[in-house]
Formats: structure tokens, sequence, C-alpha cells
């Protein structure tokens, strides 16, 4: 297993975390024939695991948001205001009308604020938009989980109904159920990570090092890591439009995903990877 390069290195140029990669993946191949037993032997090991391989279909989120007054005039579905009792009686019956879809609820401006406010405490950027930001200037907006469908077909028929000013729909990430932190590493662009502006991408050196800072904490059951490869597939499940197939996998981070006996808050794991070099991001796994 390696950190997401494929390029053959010399033998001397290979840091000690890569080799021990590659051991630590056929101990896990070995521990899956010995069983159960052989478990504690991975448990007090320092290795990462690989992602998880998966092959059920994609499941996601959906989210409609309604007009509202002054809705993009563009918006063609807005042209006469904020979505009506009328509108919404229609939407709520496609939308129940899907099979596809499961646990519909209505989420009213405010509600979406408060759950927003309270989602952001650990996020410094989304503090500053919550601090930008009133409730009144949210969107009403129905909210659902989707099972395997075409999607696509979906949202266009969704955005077709008037008084739906848009329609996103997410997938969920390959690390959900499995992790709750993740710790992601500088790319060889990281033009998307101010932290990682104008510096190279993450050294063996520096992987080593984030984790150490992993294995000190308390209450770890499991770390993995993820290369770029598979996060290119991750990115794909999550953002499932056309474009995302063209991603430049230069771009893209490896990652360390934390499974952890209690989630901590993301504000605890910011004090403590925030500032080590090579980490780009620190993200709450949902």
């Amino acid at each position: 297993m390696s950190f997401g390069d494929d390029r053959q290195e010399p033998e001397s140029g290979r840091g000690p975390l890569r080799k021990s990669l590659v051991i630590g993946g056929l101990v896990v191949v070995l521990l899956a024939g010995l069983g159960v037993a052989a478990w504690p032997f991975y448990e007090h090991s320092r290795w990462p695991l690989p992602p998880p391989v998966t092959s059920a279909p994609p499941t996601g989120r959906m989210s409609v948001f309604l007009c509202a007054d002054g809705s993009d005039e563009y918006a063609p579905n807005c042209l006469y205001g904020a979505a009506t009792a009328d509108d919404r009686r229609k939407i709520e019956a496609v939308l129940r009308s899907l099979p596809e879809l499961r646990g519909l609820s209505f989420e009213t401006k405010e509600q979406a604020y408060e759950k927003f406010r309270k989602s952001a405490r650990d996020d410094p950027a989304g503090l500053e938009f919550v601090r930008k930001t009133r409730a009144d200037e949210m969107l009403d907006s129905y909210q659902g989980a989707l099972g395997p469908g075409d999607w696509e077909a979906i949202r266009l028929r969704i955005d077709d109904l008037r008084g739906v000013l848009a329609t996103g729909i997410y997938g969920d990430s390959l690390w959900r159920g499995v992790a709750d932190i993740g710790i992601a590493l500088c790319p060889e662009i990281g033009s998307d990570f101010p932290r990682c502006l104008g510096r190279e991408r993450v050294s063996e050196e520096e992987k080593a090092a984030v984790l150490d800072r992993i294995r000190d904490l308390d209450g770890v059951k499991a770390v993995y890591f993820e290369d770029a490869a598979h996060a290119r597939v991750n990115r794909r499940r999550i953002y499932w439009e056309a474009d995302a197939k063209d991603l430049d996998p230069r771009t893209l981070p490896e990652a360390f995903y934390v499974a952890f006996d209690r989630p901590p808050a993301k504000a605890e794991m910011e004090k403590i990877f925030g500032r080590v070099p090579g980490v780009a991001q620190v993200v709450s796994v949902s």
C-alpha cells in the first residue's frame, strides 16, 4: 500500500511509514485468515488500515429548496415570488411519489438556521457565515434520504416544479459509518487549501509525524489511510454529477481517517492537528 504515488522509487528513497504500510497490508490479509483471535495483534500495531471496500450502490441525501421573496430573478420557477401553499402541496405530492425517497421532512428557514448554527460551532468559516447571515435569509426546504436510482432524472423532475428554487443531491461518503474524523494532507496542487499554499506536497516524514499524533490520542479504535486514487472514487460518489468525473488527482488530498470510541469535537481535533506541517484540513465525517 502506498500513499497515492504509483511511481517506483529507489529503495533508499522510501520512508519508514511507506514500508510499514506495505507490511501492514499483508498483516491485514493474514489476520483475516487467522480470525478474531488475531485482532489484538493488529489493534496494538501502528499500521493504518486500507480504505473500506464496498460494492453497495450509492445512497445519499436530497434537499429541495423553495422559492422565497427576492429569489434569483433568473430562476424560472420563482418568477411569481415565494412558493405558495398550493405550490408546496404539489411539490410534496411529487416527492412522496418517489420510491427512492425515504424520511421526507419539511425544514423551515428558522430550523435550517438553528441547525447550521449548531453545526458551525466547530468550523471557523461556518461561524463567520452565521455571523453575517440572518435566519430570514435562509430557505424553507424539503429534506430526505435517497436510495439507489436515477438521481439525475429525479433532480430534473423536481427542478421543473413551480416554487422550487433548486434541488441539491449529494451521495454518502464511503467513510460514513466507518470513521469519525478525517485529517486531509496537503496535495501536490494545494490551491483549494489555504494551509497548503506556497508549499509542496506533504512529505513522508510529515505523514509519519501526523500518524504519531493520531496514535497518541485517547480512545482511537482504528486508523485508515486514503490515497488520492481512493479520494477520487469517494469524491465521485459524493458529487455524482458528470463534472466530477474530470477531477485532477493532483488536487485531491491523501488523508488519515480515524474511528474513536466516542467521536471527539472537530474543534478539539483542529487544536491538535490544525497547525501541524502537511495538514490541509480537519473534517468531520457525517
